[in-house]
């Protein structure tokens, strides 16, 4: 079956669609998350001997600044990924292809009930939705004197829009037409900015469970995370405000961008535990 022949099933069929993929993508995180599971189930981790040299405290510095720089590599390979996609989409290949004729296809043969349910999904992405979840989650952090995890979830939340904000305005790709008025989008396509948000947002959210709940909560909030996100994502392919590829280009944005806070978050909370061990002992 080619691309085409795929593209077409696929818009015809968005409920499938969207039932498989999340069982595709739940099962690989609950697969991901039974390979590391001892180091979240135990109290200790494993470490090889260069690793607790490496998390010393006389090398937290180098540590933060090793951090930074592995963090810096990341968001300019997202960029690079996003550039190779946009060349993939603005030439006529197999993959601006698969683009159109989804977004062809489900603007002919999506339902009133479907596109009802996808744009009612949509909402948990949606820029009101996550600023109460950001206010409320950093309150609420600040609060109980997680003040670090407080700075480093309003950074990531914020940040991420500035970075989708950038892209969009870097490659100005026009959304596809949708002639219906359940859902309505303006702006540039290219990153889609629901996926990207609700990637950073959700995903933050399980890191912050892993981080402060008991385990009993871990493999129960990551799975929902990576459920919300593959919903949002393709809700917004399935109400034709963005092409697939503008999806895809959003979890690889926020998908970078996570990366890129919850390694500097552990670099800086390892450094600022190591000047407070320092002065201790001083």
């Amino acid at each position: 079956m080619d691309a085409h022949a795929i593209a077409l099933w696929a818009a015809s069929h968005p409920l499938t669609v969207w039932a498989g993929g999340m069982a595709i993508a739940l099962m690989a995180a609950a697969a991901a998350w039974a390979a590391a599971g001892p180091l979240h189930t135990h109290g200790a981790r494993w470490t090889a001997p260069w690793a607790d040299r490496w998390t010393a405290p006389r090398n937290a510095g180098l540590r933060l600044l090793g951090t930074l720089l592995v963090a810096a590599l990341l968001l300019l390979a997202c960029a690079q990924a996003l550039a190779a996609l946009a060349e993939e989409w603005a030439a006529p290949t197999v993959w601006a292809l698969l683009d159109q004729t989804l977004a062809d296809t489900l603007r002919a043969t999506a339902s009133v009930a479907t596109l009802t349910l996808f744009a009612t999904l949509t909402h948990a992405g949606d820029t009101a939705m996550l600023a109460v979840l950001a206010v409320a989650v950093a309150a609420a952090l600040w609060l109980r004197r997680y003040r670090l995890l407080a700075l480093g979830w309003t950074a990531a939340l914020a940040g991420n829009g500035l970075i989708t904000r950038g892209f969009k305005h870097t490659f100005e790709r026009v959304r596809p037409v949708h002639t219906h008025e359940i859902a309505v989008a303006d702006g540039f396509s290219f990153p889609s900015g629901h996926s990207s948000s609700s990637l950073v947002a959700y995903g933050m959210l399980a890191y912050l469970v892993l981080r402060l709940l008991p385990a009993r909560w871990h493999l129960p909030a990551v799975l929902l995370a990576v459920a919300t996100v593959f919903t949002v994502g393709w809700s917004r392919v399935v109400l034709q405000v963005h092409f697939a590829s503008d999806v895809l280009a959003g979890w690889l944005t926020g998908g970078a961008w996570l990366a890129c806070c919850v390694m500097v978050m552990s670099g800086v909370g390892h450094w600022h535990r190591s000047r407070s061990r320092s002065a201790t002992l001083a």
